[in-house]
């Protein structure tokens, strides 16, 4: 019986380790200079913003049909791309990465050249507002 209380009691005292080492990160994350200033935490914020509304749009506005979707549209070649309705759902998937990996080079950067990390936010929301828009063209164009 003894033996099956000091297992309990170490592996408790090992959860309550990973728990404060887990939160201990987030508060320090949290902490940093970069998540604070506020041009930056507002282009962020409305940045994922757009990336979530473009994830429930293409939901919302899906479209059942036998027939492939027109997924990319030239002026100059006409209808180039067409693929099932859930490729479209790549363009929020790359909006997600790119807004991953452009907020964490600008929080390296922050240091070193502010003025890259304000450029590396400020591309994350022209990104994202492309994407919302060929997101809205594809929907569109095959209602």
């Amino acid at each position: 019986m003894q033996e099956k209380e000091s297992l309990v009691k170490v592996i408790l005292r090992r959860l309550v380790i990973l728990n404060k080492f887990l939160f201990s990160g987030i508060k320090i994350t949290a902490l940093k200079p970069y998540w604070r200033q506020r041009e930056i935490s507002q282009t962020l914020f409305l940045s994922a913003i757009i990336n979530l509304t473009m994830w429930i749009y293409l939901y919302t506005n899906r479209i059942e049909s036998d027939y492939p979707v027109i997924l990319h549209y030239d002026l100059f070649f006409g209808v180039d791309y067409l693929g099932g309705y859930y490729m479209a759902f790549a363009l929020p998937a790359v909006g997600a990465i790119l807004f991953l990996l452009n907020s964490l080079l600008g929080q390296f950067f922050y240091k070193i050249e502010r003025l890259a990390s304000y450029i590396l936010t400020l591309n994350i929301l022209i990104i994202q507002i492309i994407l919302m828009l060929s997101c809205y063209l594809i929907v569109r164009t095959n209602m």
